[in-house]
């Protein structure tokens, strides 16, 4: 962006020049936005569950078949607002404005401070989280570990060159770990489901959750069926005797290539030893949360996502005053904020919404933990609330 302001001032043809590529990266940009893969070869577009996979999902309350224009019979999820049952894709002006006219510190000046937990060794004796940036984290108790949204590689795309990660002092991998108990995946976008990850971790991994038809992009990667649990919403699974995960409701979309919702997306409750913790995954605001909320008697912690929103796909992503909501909702006792300090994605700067909901939660009175990189926070105690990310 600033290469396009400066050639602005040299002249149009440089200009001209400057918008043709401008826009040549925004209709790259925007296929990756879309889910779109120009490569047919491109392992990391994965496999959508085939029309015979998917008459096992046809009882799902919120999954229906449709017919092409050709007559061919298609399965789509939806979601439970009426008023956006399929999200509708941004138009690609929107899209291009948001490429060319983010902020300029859409991306931090200076790489985010870390803690290098050793995570091998990990061992505690409450619930604790340790997050990895973006929506990427691990919850561990006891040694058992539960890592959710891994996205370990430094793109968030089919290609290397597009939705390039924050420059980092740190990164993670399959070197951190020696196994892995549960990996659980809340919906299967590029910035969730990561292909370089899951290869690299998969013979770590013990198990996989995953939504519904979420499986069948495993299992394409060489994945064991029998590692594979796929949940519907408000389908549970104990993982351990002191250990239950529930899909829960979100409001969102799937889609790695150009056919959309042909997986399910999902949040999750996860009731470890007493404590019960929310994992929003993406999502706009909807009643869902309340009914969550009362379903489960209200939520100790509620790890939401708090960023990459835009007016472009404000029913995709909730804006920072619905994340309030959101907590007030499912009677959360303390919220964790996440999907942010990795990726851009939306047209703020990149520690705006943090800011914001830290504001919005001492006006609340709602206690608010923010962790830095890597750092072990143990739910049992106070929150974290040093100023790392001012900058």
């Amino acid at each position: 962006m600033e290469r396009f302001k400066t050639t602005h001032q040299h002249g149009s043809t440089a200009l001209l020049s400057n918008v043709r590529i401008c826009v040549i990266c925004v209709i790259m940009a925007c296929s990756a936005t879309c889910g779109i893969s120009q490569d047919s070869k491109n392992l990391a577009k994965g496999s959508n569950p085939s029309p015979e996979e998917m008459q096992r999902f046809s009882s799902v309350p919120n999954f229906e078949w449709k017919e092409d224009k050709n007559g061919i019979k298609k399965g789509y999820f939806t979601n439970l607002n009426p008023r956006t049952k399929h999200i509708k894709r941004a138009a690609w002006w929107e899209v291009a404005r948001f490429y060319l006219f983010k902020p300029k510190n859409a991306k931090p000046k200076s790489p985010l401070p870390f803690i290098n937990t050793n995570l091998k060794t990990l061992h505690t004796q409450n619930p604790a989280f340790v997050w990895f940036g973006h929506s990427s984290f691990m919850l561990e108790m006891q040694g058992f570990k539960i890592l959710v949204d891994p996205v370990f590689s430094n793109y968030a795309s089919p290609y290397p060159w597009i939705n390039r990660a924050f420059a980092s002092h740190i990164h993670w991998g399959k070197e951190n770990f020696d196994s892995i108990d549960v990996l659980v995946i809340t919906h299967d976008h590029y910035d969730h489901l990561d292909y370089p990850t899951i290869i690299a971790l998969k013979d770590k991994v013990k198990h996989f959750v995953v939504p519904l038809g979420v499986g069948s992009h495993l299992r394409f990667w060489g994945v064991d069926s029998q590692k594979i649990t796929e949940l519907q919403w408000w389908q549970s699974l104990k993982l351990t005797p002191s250990i239950t995960i529930t899909s829960t409701p979100s409001q969102h979309s799937s889609g790695r290539t150009i056919e959309w919702d042909r997986t399910l997306w999902s949040s999750y409750v996860l009731e470890m030893a007493g404590i019960k913790i929310f994992l929003s995954g993406d999502g706009g605001y909807y009643t869902h949360f309340k009914e969550i909320g009362e379903k489960f008697g209200g939520i100790d912690v509620a790890i939401l996502e708090n960023g990459q929103y835009n007016e472009a796909w404000r029913f995709s992503h909730s804006f920072t005053n619905e994340v309030l909501q959101a907590a007030i909702d499912l009677k959360a006792k303390m919220i964790i904020p996440i999907h942010y300090g990795r990726f851009v994605s939306g047209s703020h700067a990149w520690n705006e919404p943090l800011k914001n909901l830290i504001a919005l939660c001492d006006g609340a009175n709602i206690p608010i933990s923010v962790p830095m990189l890597g750092e072990v926070y143990d739910f049992t105690t106070p929150p974290k609330r040093e100023v790392w990310w001012d900058f």
